[in-house]
């Protein structure tokens, strides 16, 4: 059984990003590129055996862009919106030690309104509601396709649309879906996320 939730900050910015991107013209994109996981050894056996395979990488795509974005500036804008997605995969679903029961740290990248958003959501937006019967997480698909909006050649805003499966381990085994959007918005630390669509469920 799939949940859904959406959350979106209803900010002054956020609204006026919105309505731009109503009014602008789309065109496609094209830029794609794989990225390895965390170095914290996301999604690895615990044990650390050198014949395990690899861990799976998060596959990124350019989607739509709304604007004008130099081509030069698109990858880059792709580079670190995936990043920000990455990071959120790795901290609530498929990094750090199992079993666990703290997912506080789960939400880096997040802005102040999101993370207290997702962690009122935590069983949604993190493994909280079944972390404690897991003994391992193995990610098998890390995708993710960023539309920008652009004004005047910068990137003002970001959809990441995403999915990410995994199969657990341990008294609770089971293959899980997490997918959705996530809405970002450019930052001096970086692509922040403001607001989220989401659905977790399991797979065959």
């Amino acid at each position: 059984m799939k949940h859904p939730r959406t959350h979106v900050a209803a900010e002054l910015g956020v609204v006026l990003l919105l309505v731009l991107a109503v009014v602008l013209a789309a065109c496609s994109g094209g830029d794609d590129s794989s990225s390895s996981p965390s170095a914290d050894g996301a999604g690895q056996p615990a044990d650390g055996g050198t014949d395990a395979p690899a861990p799976i990488e998060t596959h990124s795509s350019l989607g739509k862009v709304r604007g004008q974005l130099p081509k030069g500036k698109r990858s880059k804008v792709r580079q670190q919106v995936a990043h920000a997605v990455d990071e959120w995969f790795d901290a609530a679903y498929v990094g750090g030690d199992y079993p666990r029961n703290d997912f506080s740290t789960s939400w880096p990248g997040f802005t102040t309104g999101a993370k207290a958003d997702a962690s009122d959501d935590k069983e949604l937006m993190s493994n909280q509601d079944i972390g404690a019967e897991v003994s391992s997480v193995k990610a098998t698909a890390r995708r993710v396709y960023v539309d920008v909006l652009a004004v005047r050649g910068k990137a003002e805003g970001a959809t990441a649309r995403f999915v990410l499966k995994f199969k657990t381990d341990g008294d609770v085994q089971r293959k899980v879906e997490v997918s959705g959007r996530l809405f970002l918005t450019p930052s001096a630390e970086g692509w922040r996320i403001f607001g989220y669509d989401v659905t977790k469920g399991r797979f065959a």
